[in-house]
């Protein structure tokens, strides 16, 4: 059995609205084993964004994630990233609960410090707001690349992340070396991210609606050469989207979630293939995708 990397365990992230306090991750749980891919496949409002935001430490506003696990194991060794959450929480008579927020969040940056882009990183959706517009992307695939490698003279490493722009593959790497965001498509921006992601040399890596905004041709695209590095490399990745052909070619198990909980966790061979009962919910998405539903009823 592989080596675990991340198991969240009973994940609970609250906020308040006009309307009142709203639960939008309900006791989530899952993990992800070394090598393994575990696709997170949901609606807009699911709580699946939300759940990768907390287990990236990128969760903010009163009163937030409110209880659960979240364990990273780093060389086997597991790091509780909430230890300590229900020092933070103050509970007063019928009043919903508050939180420290500001405390909590320099306590979860100290955590994830030593983990980010070591352990894992992420890629998120609209890669142009993620690129920084006043460095080249060249100089921010080094900057990965010297972090993960801080032996490299500087020759080497301006070889080596022009290296990851062809692995990624942009047509010619090294003029998109030299080259700002705003100079490049949408698509070629993503590639730039997985780039600058990759280049760190994670053993995980989440990527949250990594597709979203790209044209057709361009997600598809997208989509291949996630496939294609994970081959080649034999990573673990959290891929999260609303899109079920995606998620079922990438992942090796699948969660699907709806209002904050999971309704249901099965392969992804088992989704394709129509085997077992189905959530009524995943049977809609399947059946939207044209893919063979197999039972109705519960999973």
């Amino acid at each position: 059995m592989s080596a675990p990397l991340l198991a969240v365990d009973d994940l609970v992230i609250e906020f308040d609205t006009q309307a009142g306090r709203r639960r939008v991750v309900d006791g989530v749980s899952f993990g992800v084993a070394e090598g393994e891919v575990l696709g997170i496949l949901g609606e807009s409002g699911s709580g699946k964004t939300m759940s990768t935001l907390a287990v990236l430490g990128l969760v903010a506003g009163n009163p937030g994630v409110m209880g659960g696990s979240i364990k990273v194991f780093d060389d086997g060794q597991p790091r509780e990233l909430l230890e300590g959450l229900g020092r933070v929480i103050k509970r007063r008579g019928d009043k919903p609960a508050r939180k420290n927020d500001r405390r909590w969040q320099r306590v979860v940056f100290r955590r994830m410090r030593p983990l980010w882009g070591r352990v894992m990183t992420a890629v998120f959706q609209n890669p142009r707001h993620s690129l920084d517009p006043l460095m080249t992307v060249g100089a921010q695939v080094e900057e990965s690349v010297r972090l993960a490698e801080p032996a490299l003279s500087k020759a080497e490493v301006g070889a080596r992340a022009v290296d990851w722009l062809a692995r990624v593959q942009m047509t010619d790497p090294s003029r998109v070396h030299g080259s700002y965001a705003h100079e490049l498509s949408g698509g070629m921006c993503q590639r730039a991210m997985i780039a600058v992601a990759l280049a760190r040399r994670p053993r995980l890596l989440i990527a949250d609606e990594p597709t979203t905004g790209l044209d057709t041709t361009v997600r598809a695209e997208i989509v291949a050469l996630f496939k294609e590095l994970l081959a080649d490399r034999g990573r673990s990745m959290l891929y999260i989207s609303h899109d079920i052909r995606e998620v079922l070619y990438l992942a090796d198990r699948v969660i699907v979630m709806r209002h904050g909980r999971i309704v249901e966790e099965a392969t992804a061979a088992d989704l394709k293939a129509g085997v077992g009962r189905r959530d009524p919910y995943t049977a809609s998405l399947l059946a939207a995708a044209e893919l063979p539903v197999g039972q109705q009823g519960a999973a």
